[in-house]
């Protein structure tokens, strides 16, 4: 009678066990090479874009690209002024025509892997659409009230960069391959 009070406490002993080690140890696979955080690059990034814009007002076309690691150090800056330093190890890629973003929350002494597959379209507006297709922590898929409100922001966020940047830009498509984001479109 004694050993049947046991296997409840050890059912549970072990279900804590293995949600331990998925969230220590249990580590999303990050894509390699890992991509270096850059303070130069954000800027470059904004160089090359205001020299593109203006370049559009003369030709009316734009291209405009975006490596893997001018994102990861725009989004390593934007989420430090956000959320401090809960996001460390953040790796923006740009693969199989997604923005693929890994990093570890730490929050109240837990660090977890984070895990966030974003696919980007144009509307027929001409605006960028961004949709997240997954999104975990750790071993957990995150909840979809949350992604929505997640991908309300960015959509903002996002339009709102490109309206600063060049108010009569219409995108036509982005293009997301070999670790670049390459942004065509026209003025009105």
């Amino acid at each position: 009678m004694k050993q049947l009070k046991l296997i409840p406490l050890i059912i549970f002993v072990l279900v804590l066990s293995s949600l331990a080690c998925n969230l220590s140890f249990g580590r999303q696979t990050t894509p390699e090479p890992l991509i270096p955080l850059i303070s130069e690059e954000v800027e470059s990034a904004a160089e090359s874009a205001e020299e593109t814009f203006q370049e559009a007002e003369t030709s009316g076309m734009i291209k405009f690209e975006v490596s893997e690691t001018q994102l990861t150090s725009l989004l390593g800056g934007e989420l430090e002024k956000r959320v401090g330093d809960q996001i460390t190890n953040l790796q923006a890629y740009l693969r199989d025509g997604q923005i693929q973003i890994f990093g570890d929350l730490d929050s109240q002494g837990i660090t977890a892997p984070v895990k966030v597959i974003v696919d980007v379209s144009v509307d027929p507006a001409g605006r960028p659409n961004l949709h997240v297709v997954s999104s975990s922590i750790g071993p957990f898929p995150v909840p979809g009230d949350l992604i929505s409100e997640v991908e309300v922001l960015m959509n903002k966020a996002f339009q709102e960069k490109i309206q600063s940047m060049a108010p009569n830009l219409h995108i036509e498509s982005i293009i997301i391959e070999n670790g670049k984001m390459t942004i065509y479109g026209s003025t009105k």
